[in-house]
């Protein structure tokens, strides 16, 4: 029986080699496409224009501060396009978010619709509850603009200029209207149901005599 030489059992060098360049190519070509799709996004078409401010928001100084920090990049006319919104894929998505928000809530072309007096009420009715609930400004907008996150005492502001609090306190009040009166309500059953029961037991008595 012929025995197999050690040059057949074990792979030569050069073969090895021969088989790591085969497999080498489909790594790089999966680079290359990715860098090529990675160019190709950058050619998407990206509006970051700012139109112009036609009636901003009419409100006072530290109010108006806390809106253009925390609300202004995706609901006005006033964005700033900081870097990443000019690096697709996220150049695209952010322009979609500013466009979807312009759409929704655009402080400034606020005051077409609403003048000074109207302005409290109409933020109360529209943007407060999104506000206090925590569901703007957006979780996912917060980690690159920490300064938008809204402190307790931005949220007493807010709070205390769009009326929000007095409508708290007078809710709170009626609730406590209708405990006294449901109690006032109980104690008069309560009363009229003692009433009955003394008369019964009198005229058990009167009958027994």
């Amino acid at each position: 029986m012929d025995k197999t030489s050690s040059e057949d059992r074990v792979p030569s060098a050069e073969n090895a080699s021969q088989n790591d360049k085969k497999k080498l190519p489909w790594g790089r070509i999966v680079l290359v496409l990715l860098l090529i799709l990675f160019l190709a996004l950058q050619l998407y078409p990206v509006d970051r224009s700012n139109p112009e401010v036609v009636a901003d928001i009419i409100a006072p100084d530290n109010i108006k501060a806390i809106l253009r920090r925390a609300c202004y990049d995706c609901h006005s006319n006033e964005t700033k396009w900081l870097w990443y919104s000019y690096v697709a894929p996220a150049s695209i998505l952010v322009a979609r978010d500013v466009q979807q928000g312009r759409e929704r809530l655009n402080f400034s072309e606020w005051g077409e619709d609403y003048d000074e007096e109207d302005t409290p009420e109409m933020f109360l009715d529209e943007c407060w509850e999104s506000i206090e609930s925590g569901e703007m400004p957006l979780w996912f907008y917060l980690p690159l603009h920490p300064e938008a996150v809204l402190t307790d005492e931005d949220l007493d502001a807010l709070r205390t200029w769009c009326g929000a609090d007095q409508l708290e306190q007078e809710d709170g009040g009626e609730g406590a209207d209708g405990e006294d009166e449901a109690a006032e309500h109980d104690h008069s059953q309560h009363g009229q149901a003692a009433r009955k029961e003394n008369g019964s037991e009198k005229n058990k008595s009167e009958d027994k005599k």
